[in-house]
C-alpha cells in the first residue's frame, strides 16, 4: 500500500485533496485519435492549437468608414474616390480623397486612420470630417494592425485544454478541422450488494432500488470525455465481485465500484483490487460523508472505491472520482472549486473535513439542506452541490463549493 506518512486524524493523508493528489500523480492518460471538429466540442485536446498565420492576417478596418491618408486629412469637403470591400484584395490608396471601407476589410498601404462613419457628414461624392474627429484621428486610429491578436507560430491552447466552443472557433481559425483529442475515458461503473434491486422493481422494504448507479452514471456521463458504462448489479460474493471487477479492469479504462469497500465481512472489494495487482493509494479518509473511500492505479489506470450510501456515493464520485478521471483524459487541470458563505451557518462541527449539501441562493452564497445522513437522497434532490468545511470550521466560510 502505498500512502504518506499518518496524519493528526489518525488516517494515512490528512485531508481529501492531500489524498486525491497522491493518486492523480499515478494515473496516466488515455490514447488519443483524430475527430471531425463538429464532433470535438466537450473533447479534450491532444496537440497545442498553434496559429498558422498572424491574426489578423493583414491590417484591416476595426469601424465602418473611410480610410485616409494624413496629408489629405483636413477641414473642408473630402473627395471620395471608391470603396473597399471585405475579402478581397484592397485597392491602391489614392491621393487627395478618401476611400469607403467597412468593418474587417483590409486597409491599403499609406492608410494614416480610419474615420468613423458618424464622425463625417456624407455627400454624394465627398465627406466633411467632424471638428471633433480631427483631434482623435491619430495615426491607427481604428486599425487593427497585422499580428497584434498573435503572431504566425503563436502557441493558443495547450495540449490538455477542455475544447470549448471558443476554442472549436479557434482550431477553425487556424485551419485544423480534424483534431487530436485524447479519447473518451469508457469507466466501468459496478454496483454492489444483495439488497440491490433495478430501478424499476417493487422492492421489499428491506431491499433498495439501485439510485447509485443511475446518479454517477448521470454524474460522469454529462462530460464529453467520459464514456460510462453501467454494469449489471453485483452480489456481495468475493467470486462475483473478483470476476466482474476483473472484467471491468480488462476492457475499460477506468473502474469505479459502489458497495463492498468497508470493513464488514462481506465489504471485498479492497481485497479484490489488491489481488488484482494494484496498488491502493489510499482507503479511508477523514472526512463525512464518504470515509471509506478507496483509490488505487495499476499500470496508470485508476481504481475508485466509493462507500455504498447514495450520498456518499455522489460526494466522493463528485469530489475523488471526477478529477481523477479528468486526468486518466489527459486534461491539464479540472475546473478549480470556488467558494461560497453559508447564509445560515449552524454552527456544527466535526474533527475531520465535512461534506455538507447546499443550495445556492446567490454569488458566492449558499444554504445548508437539512439532511438525515450519506442514506437520505431524497433530501438532497434539489440541491447544487456541497461545501467542504474543514475540521473544526464553525464559521460560515468562504468554503470550497462542488457543483454536481
Amino acid at each position: 500500500m502505498s500512502c504518506c506518512s499518518t496524519s493528526p486524524f489518525g488516517f494515512a493523508f490528512d485531508s481529501p485533496a492531500a489524498a486525491l493528489d497522491a493518486l492523480l500523480a499515478r494515473v496516466k492518460p488515455v490514447g488519443r485519435e483524430r475527430v471531425p471538429l463538429a464532433l470535438a466540442a466537450g473533447r479534450v485536446l491532444a496537440d497545442p492549437i498553434v496559429a498558422d498565420r498572424p491574426s489578423p492576417a493583414c491590417d484591416v478596418s476595426a469601424m465602418d468608414g473611410y480610410a485616409i491618408r494624413e496629408a489629405d486629412l483636413k477641414p473642408g469637403p473630402i473627395a471620395v474616390a471608391g470603396d473597399i470591400a471585405i475579402g478581397v484584395e484592397p485597392p491602391a490608396m489614392p491621393t487627395e480623397a478618401a476611400l469607403r471601407i467597412v468593418t474587417g476589410a483590409p486597409v491599403p498601404a499609406g492608410v494614416h486612420a480610419v474615420i468613423k462613419r458618424e464622425d463625417v457628414i456624407e455627400h454624394a461624392d465627398h465627406i466633411e470630417v467632424a471638428d471633433r474627429a480631427m483631434a482623435t484621428a491619430t495615426p491607427g486610429a481604428n486599425i487593427r494592425y497585422r499580428g497584434e491578436n498573435c503572431a504566425a507560430g503563436a502557441a493558443l491552447a495547450p495540449a490538455g485544454t477542455l475544447i470549448t466552443p471558443p476554442c472549436v472557433g479557434t482550431l477553425a481559425t487556424v485551419g485544423v478541422v480534424e483534431p487530436w483529442v485524447f479519447r473518451r475515458v469508457r469507466v466501468a461503473v459496478l454496483v454492489t450488494g444483495d439488497e440491490v434491486l433495478p430501478p424499476e422493481a417493487v422492492p421489499e422494504p428491506w431491499q433498495l432500488r439501485d439510485s447509485n448507479g443511475a446518479a454517477l452514471a448521470a454524474l460522469l456521463g454529462r462530460h464529453g470525455w467520459i464514456e460510462a458504462v453501467l454494469h449489471p448489479r453485483v452480489p456481495d460474493h468475493e467470486d462475483a465481485i473478483r470476476s466482474a471487477f476483473d472484467a471491468a479492469l480488462a476492457e475499460s479504462d477506468a473502474v469505479v465500484c459502489t458497495g463492498g469497500v468497508s470493513m464488514g465481512a462481506k465489504d471485498y472489494v479492497p481485497s479484490v483490487v489488491r489481488e488484482a495487482g494494484a496498488d491502493i493509494v489510499f482507503h479511508r479518509l477523514p472526512q463525512k460523508p464518504g470515509k471509506p473511500a478507496l483509490g488505487a492505479v495499476k499500470d496508470g489506470k485508476p481504481i475508485l472505491g466509493l462507500p455504498g450510501n447514495p450520498v456518499s456515493v455522489l460526494v466522493t464520485g463528485r469530489r475523488l472520482a471526477l478529477p481523477t478521471l479528468a486526468a486518466r483524459s489527459g486534461r491539464r487541470s479540472f475546473a478549480p472549486a470556488p467558494r461560497v458563505r453559508l447564509a445560515n451557518a449552524d454552527g456544527k462541527t466535526l474533527t475531520i473535513w465535512w461534506h455538507r449539501p447546499v443550495r445556492l441562493t446567490g454569488a458566492g452564497e449558499a444554504e445548508l439542506i437539512q439532511t438525515m445522513g450519506s442514506g437520505d437522497i431524497p433530501s438532497i434532490a434539489t440541491s447544487d452541490g456541497f461545501v467542504e468545511i474543514p475540521p473544526g470550521d464553525a464559521g460560515d466560510g468562504p468554503f470550497a463549493f462542488y457543483g454536481w
